[in-house]
């Protein structure tokens, strides 16, 4: 470690315990991707199980499925009246994903699959129960090397960011113009996304909750792979990221301290968050003059009072 870095994070210990640490030199570039990729939140999956467990979220009307779950979550789709779903309605969405899937492999490259989740293992971390929630996405290139890809939109009942400002849109975000070929394509994708139209989804339900959101899939169109990636989650509104004066206010007796401490000796202090449904992880962090990222990781969860 940088000697610059080693001396800051010494003071860093003193204000605070949560510590995050990204040594460039070892882990590579910091960015949102890779750093879901470091704490255990991506995994390698297909293309067709992504889709599968896409339309599963509209059959079972929840983010999981709660058919063997003692979670005081919405009931399963098929045990409660729902004039928007019906068989017919299911199987025309099931056809459009179909065709989705068909343009996607007929026209991307390199296509990739993960399944984003955090770790089994950090259910002990957490004071309450929760379901084993996950979110799948798909990505791949273009013939003119952009990177293409498609999230569903994912709930969120635990940040307290300024997240809601990111609506979930259909529309596709390019960093530059792309070939002619690259634009047909998105307009096709486009189509199919506009008839797959959003689906409401419960979340927590009783206790006076019934929470819903708009299950639908969106795209992001960009020139680098973890850009395109980025794109597409912030439109799920699964994360947040935004440059910003640090101000933690968790309580802390250092927090003042540990804000001014921040914005003064490190640069490009940014705020990141990350949530899957009602579990999520905040992140504060700056970058040392050694170019390594330094800050406060922190977690939290959705707590169930009816």
């Amino acid at each position: 470690m940088h000697l610059e870095t080693e001396q800051l994070l010494g003071t860093l210990e003193l204000l605070c315990s949560d510590l995050f640490v990204w040594e460039t030199a070892n882990q590579g570039e910091f960015n949102l991707w890779n750093l879901m990729i470091s704490e255990g939140f991506v995994h390698l999956t297909d293309i067709e199980l992504a889709f599968k467990h896409w339309q599963k979220i509209e059959e079972w009307g929840t983010p999981t499925n709660q058919e063997a779950s003692d979670h005081e979550y919405a009931p399963p789709r098929s045990k409660r009246k729902d004039n928007t779903w019906n068989e017919s309605i299911a199987n025309e969405r099931q056809g459009y994903y179909q065709q989705l899937q068909q343009l996607i492999k007929n026209h991307l490259q390199n296509i990739q699959a993960y399944n984003l989740s955090f770790p089994k293992t950090a259910h002990q971390s957490f004071e309450w129960g929760h379901p084993y929630f996950s979110m799948s996405i798909v990505v791949g290139e273009t013939s003119d090397r952009h990177w293409f890809c498609l999230a569903p939109t994912s709930p969120d009942q635990v940040s307290y960011d300024d997240r809601s400002r990111n609506q979930p849109t259909m529309q596709i975000v390019s960093e530059e113009s792309p070939s002619q070929a690259t634009q047909t394509l998105i307009t096709e994708v486009q189509i199919l996304l506009g008839n797959l139209t959003p689906i409401t989804n419960y979340g927590y339900y009783y206790g006076g909750y019934k929470y819903t959101y708009q299950h639908q899939i969106v795209g992001a169109l960009a020139k680098t792979k973890t850009t395109a990636i980025e794109l597409a989650l912030q439109a799920a509104t699964m994360v947040f990221f935004e440059k910003r004066t640090i101000e933690i206010a968790d309580g802390r007796n250092n927090s003042r301290k540990l804000s001014q401490f921040m914005n003064q000796c490190l640069a490009n202090c940014t705020y990141y968050s990350i949530s899957f449904w009602d579990v999520g992880y905040t992140y504060e962090v700056g970058q040392t003059p050694a170019g390594d990222w330094i800050g406060v990781r922190s977690q939290s969860e959705f707590e169930y009072n009816p």
